[in-house]
């Protein structure tokens, strides 16, 4: 359930646009690959592309893609098995690119305010993009060169660092010995529960509304 510090009202001028035209795609694509740290714009799997507007110019870009194949703590903290993950891996998404357009003058609070706006509705784009809702997001941040606050702000949930591995291509891994930190926020309320339930809710059935009862106690 989306908590209240991801609730609070954006600014008028402040907007968030998911990206549908292939011209703004490829902007995006120019401009993640000039400012990311790590110079790729590719996103693996299913995958979305926002920008965050402010009085109409391009402040910040968001990209996200299909969630890890397999992530000890995070697989820990839902209570996977590993079919369960291999059979409920789509409903979680993988917050995989967030670049901040002139960083320097934009606040932790407007990043955090971006991210929120984002959240608030990826649920629903996923759903009407690829046919299935998002019950849980992740992200992983690079220690060296960040501290995660606008996550932290926002009550993202810090799970202990990674392995060192990065996925390169759809299912390739490769080691890179420079573990990041995992934050994970759930999406739907009851997400743990959610996703180990022997039974999913219908296709129809909204994450974020009253869960169908399951037999998991």
């Amino acid at each position: 359930m989306v908590n209240p510090v991801l609730r609070q009202i954006a600014s008028p001028e402040l907007t968030l646009e998911l990206l549908t035209d292939p011209a703004d795609e490829a902007r995006w694509n120019q401009l993640v690959q000039k400012h990311h740290y790590l110079k790729e714009h590719r996103l693996v799997g299913e995958s979305l592309k926002y920008v965050a507007q402010q009085n109409g110019q391009w402040i910040a870009l968001l990209g996200w893609s299909s969630a890890a194949f397999h992530l000890d703590a995070r697989d820990a903290w839902i209570g996977w098995t590993d079919p369960l993950r291999k059979s409920r891996r789509a409903l979680v998404a993988c917050h995989a690119r967030f670049v901040l357009l002139g960083a320097q003058s934009i606040s932790c609070h407007l990043a955090s305010q971006i991210l929120s706006l984002n959240l608030t509705r990826l649920s629903e784009d996923w759903r009407h993009r690829y046919g299935h809702p998002i019950a849980l997001v992740e992200t992983f941040v690079d220690p060296e060169r960040f501290e995660g606050t606008c996550y932290r702000a926002a009550n993202w949930i810090e799970r202990g660092v990674t392995k060192g591995f990065g996925r390169s291509r759809l299912d390739f891994y490769q080691l890179h010995a420079k573990p990041k930190a995992l934050f994970l926020y759930p999406l739907a309320p009851q997400a743990r529960q959610l996703l180990c339930a022997p039974v999913l809710p219908p296709i129809g059935h909204p994450l974020n509304a009253p869960p169908i009862p399951t037999n998991i106690p």
